[in-house]
């Protein structure tokens, strides 16, 4: 079978921009024997980023730009990512532009968080990393902010210097005439001084002997103490006090048995009869005293020569 001219021509064309197609995605850097997933992402700006710059995962270079669209009515730039089906992204990857290099091209790194999984056609977090130039600005900032007030803090205190330096020289003259009248002062009341310092000398010194007369007498006093303290230890005051108790037991029992009328005080205490003899007794003591009184001779014979009593002869 034969093939014209325009067969053999169009086959051709047809090859030729397959090949072209497959070339020029294999420039741009594009795995054509893999299959990507597409995401996009909005950033404020895109600082020189452009289509086919690499998208990265942990250093590694895992898919491109594929397309940037700009939004003005939200003032915003559309970045379409096509990105390797083996990276697994989460509603909290972020998407960073970061610089490439030094030589100031772009790229965007994915920073893949914890979260639950996204398919294609998802929106990534957009987000931008500072390159060396920013990091370096962003720190020297407060620095220079820092030496800025530093310089303006200087210059007024050097104009306050400057104000104050007629009111230093008044200082310094008036501290001057003070030490003058304080030296001229000294001067004119040395002997009073020196007579208050004998003063206090001489007081110093009889406090030191009332000091040390209180300290031999204050001594004596300890000792004693301490020896009064030490008996008061060596008493055996537990065994003291059980004696004084067992003794107080008993005449409580003694109390008691009086109370009860047992033994002879109980019984002097509590039979009346008793005490009515013992009182009969008393009272004929003395109806017989007062009688011996009034008739010793009834009772007492005395004769020198054995007579008998003129009252017994008067009976005869």
């Amino acid at each position: 079978m034969k093939f014209n001219k325009e067969i053999k021509v169009g086959l051709l064309g047809i090859i030729s921009l397959v090949l072209f197609y497959l070339g020029f995605n294999f420039l741009k850097g594009s795995d054509i024997f893999s299959s990507e997933n597409e995401y996009s992402v909005v950033f404020s700006e895109v600082n020189g980023l452009q289509n086919s710059n690499a998208v990265t995962y942990k250093g590694v270079t895992v898919g491109r730009v594929m397309d940037m669209v700009t939004d003005q009515a939200n003032d915003r730039v559309r970045v379409t990512l096509a990105i390797n089906k083996k990276i697994a992204l989460t509603d909290s990857t972020r998407a960073l532009l970061a610089d490439d290099g030094l030589i100031g091209g772009k790229m965007i790194k994915l920073d893949v968080r914890n979260g639950s999984p996204i398919g294609e056609g998802s929106e990534l977090i957009g987000d931008m990393e500072l390159g060396l130039a920013d990091a370096a600005i962003e720190r020297i900032t407060p620095a220079l902010n820092d030496l800025d007030e530093l310089v303006v803090n200087l210059t007024t205190l050097v104009k306050q210097f400057q104000t104050s330096v007629p009111a230093l020289d008044a200082l310094m003259e008036s501290t001057t005439k003070t030490t003058n009248g304080v030296n001229s002062i000294l001067a004119s009341n040395a002997n009073s001084l020196k007579t208050v310092t004998a003063n206090a000398a001489l007081l110093t010194n009889n406090l030191n002997t009332l000091t040390m007369d209180l300290d031999r007498q204050i001594k004596p006093i300890l000792a004693n103490t301490t020896s009064l303290t030490d008996s008061l230890s060596k008493l055996d005051l537990g065994t003291t006090v059980s004696q004084l108790n067992t003794t107080i037991a008993g005449l409580q029992l003694i109390l008691a048995d009086v109370n009860k009328g047992k033994g002879t005080l109980g019984k002097l205490t509590s039979n009346d009869s008793l005490y009515l003899n013992l009182d009969n007794t008393a009272a004929s003591l003395d109806a017989l005293l007062g009688d011996m009184k009034k008739n010793p001779k009834r009772y007492v014979h005395f004769s020198l020569f054995g007579g008998k009593d003129k009252s017994e002869k008067k009976k005869q």
